[in-house]
């Protein structure tokens, strides 16, 4: 899978930048979550009366009174913390991920590609049908990977966080392949749990399930290029310079400021000058603006 990363260019249409944005203040929240558990640990183990309350060691610290721990007890907690708070973090980055594919199904829909109910696919399903109605196959690798992490988020969600055999299955039934990309994502060797264990990822799980949604983000990213007709795509970028400028349609000087701005999300598309001035063309015509 790492060998195809990126290998094509990304349109940076609206949903896709968003996604990267919130993506991006995801991955900070958690490591900063992380690292202030470590600190914190730190900076706890250093006190001198372990079975002191937290709250009579920190009284200043908002909530403190909600924590009703020795200080030995509060530091082990935060020891700890890091699986589940890796677990956590991965359903929020699930449903950023979600969203994204389904508004992706829903730029299929003027195109008559896909139904107001394929957008409502769920995420078990909603890669594949996103190749069914595009024609494209997105990285089978990734597939498999994003179902067992996908797996994990649902045993933490529906079962009490602990391993069930539909998540045992899916380890079992990963390729040499996959298993090599996963470890290689990682850094560490996989370890198939047992019905019971807790079903948690850790730093390097979270980290290999965010590498395995960035990647088949790219992968729907190119099928949408490939599925969407040219002339929609130009009528896309011309919308959204003209939103987002606040520039005049008549302006003699729009096409060339239009191909700049392509630069900076849609120059994938290599879209010519014709095509953008057909594509502001349409929009006057349209009444939109």
């Amino acid at each position: 899978m790492s060998s195809q990363y990126r290998t094509h260019p990304q349109v940076k249409f609206k949903e896709f930048r968003e996604l990267e944005r919130r993506r991006v203040e995801a991955s900070d929240t958690v490591w900063a979550l992380l690292v202030g558990s470590k600190l914190a640990v730190k900076t706890m183990a250093d006190e001198p009366n372990q079975r002191s309350l937290l709250a009579a060691v920190y009284p200043e610290l908002p909530h403190v009174q909600r924590m009703n721990q020795r200080l030995d007890r509060a530091t082990a907690l935060l020891a700890a913390a890091e699986g589940e708070v890796c677990t956590m973090a991965l359903n929020f980055t699930f449903g950023l991920h979600e969203d994204f594919v389904r508004s992706c199904i829903r730029l299929l829909i003027p195109h008559g590609l896909a139904s107001n109910s394929a957008a409502t696919v769920n995420s078990d399903q909603m890669h594949e049908k996103f190749s069914t109605l595009t024609g494209y196959s997105v990285d089978g690798d990734a597939l498999a990977l994003f179902h067992l992490t996908r797996r994990i988020r649902n045993a933490h969600t529906h079962a009490a966080g602990l391993v069930r055999q539909d998540l045992v299955d899916q380890y079992v039934s990963l390729s040499s392949s996959q298993r090599a990309t996963w470890e290689s994502l990682t850094s560490e060797r996989l370890r198939i749990p047992a019905v019971g264990d807790p079903a948690l990822v850790g730093t390097a799980g979270l980290v290999g399930a965010l590498a395995v949604q960035k990647r088949l983000a790219y992968e729907v990213n190119r099928g949408l290029q490939l599925a969407i007709p040219r002339d929609a795509w130009t009528d896309m970028a011309v919308h959204e310079y003209f939103c987002e400028s606040g520039k005049s349609l008549r302006d003699p000087s729009a096409a060339r400021s239009v191909k700049g701005y392509l630069r900076g999300g849609f120059d994938a598309l290599k879209l010519t000058d014709d095509e953008v001035r057909a594509g502001i063309e349409r929009l006057k015509k349209s009444g939109t603006l």
